[in-house]
């Protein structure tokens, strides 16, 4: 029962997923071949933290295959709130020590889609309602922020290649989310449910097809088998709706990415 505890702490308070996060930025460390910077790393860290904590306690409806993280998050109110406020000053802090002017006012509009991705701050504002805008702002804030960010600060040259790959990645990966929050996004039109859910996961194989096309036509062997790998993990989505199996394994790849650029 005490693993279970700390396993449930890790993966609900979002610090695995913060920790996938930090996998990103190593994963366009690595492949650029740029020294690791370690103020960068906490910022990512901390920032995604922030984020997803931020829409956790946003969310208040529970709902069968996600109840244990929506009870967890209600049980444990304070202390997200405080990870809420520590991690956000910590962000603040650090993106006005390391960043240039010009990349915070980029930033800001990331920010603006964090803050009112889910209801946080308004009753008429929820821009993820947006038709198709989902996916597009978690993609596009992931890239912005594990990879577009560690790369303008630590390095002059600007990798498009694994910005690429990342965007198309973490749009890959997020699909079977939306497969499984079929029954939430009920108004929202996300691909699942534009296209249905065959059609969707589809999508999502193809995607990292491309990507293991891609990696091969750039002869990284090691990459070619992650994407294989990241297919094989994804084929359970079609059955299974395990918290753990959506928190735990398949943001632990993000968490494991980093491995096969080594």
């Amino acid at each position: 029962m005490q693993l279970k505890r700390i396993i449930e702490f890790i993966v609900f308070s979002n610090l695995w997923i913060s920790l996938g996060a930090v996998g990103i930025a190593l994963t366009t460390f690595f492949y650029t071949e740029t020294e690791v910077d370690l103020l960068v790393i906490m910022l990512v860290f901390f920032s995604t933290l922030f984020g997803y904590s931020l829409q956790n306690i946003s969310q208040k409806e529970i709902h069968n295959h996600r109840s244990n993280q929506i009870l967890w998050v209600q049980s444990n109110n304070k202390l997200i709130k405080w990870i809420i406020f520590i991690s956000f000053l910590i962000s603040a802090f650090l993106s006005f020590y390391i960043m240039h002017i010009y990349l915070i006012i980029f930033s800001i509009p990331f920010l603006g889609l964090v803050f009112f991705y889910r209801n946080a701050f308004s009753i008429k504002l929820e821009i993820r309602n947006i038709p198709f805008f989902k996916i597009l702002i978690i993609s596009f804030c992931w890239c912005w922020t594990c990879c577009a960010i560690p790369q303008l600060v630590s390095s002059r040259i600007f990798n498009w290649g694994i910005t690429f790959i990342i965007l198309v990645y973490v749009f890959a990966i997020t699909i079977p989310f939306d497969i499984r929050d079929m029954s939430i996004d009920k108004k929202i039109n996300t691909i699942p449910q534009f296209t249905g859910v065959r059609a969707a996961f589809f999508i999502s194989q193809l995607s990292i097809l491309c990507l293991f096309f891609y990696t091969l036509y750039l002869s990284n062997y090691l990459l070619c088998f992650f994407m294989i790998i990241t297919n094989l993990l994804l084929i359970p989505s079609l059955k299974i709706k395990s918290e753990f199996y959506y928190l735990f394994v398949l943001d632990g790849l993000l968490v494991i990415f980093p491995i096969f650029i080594l």
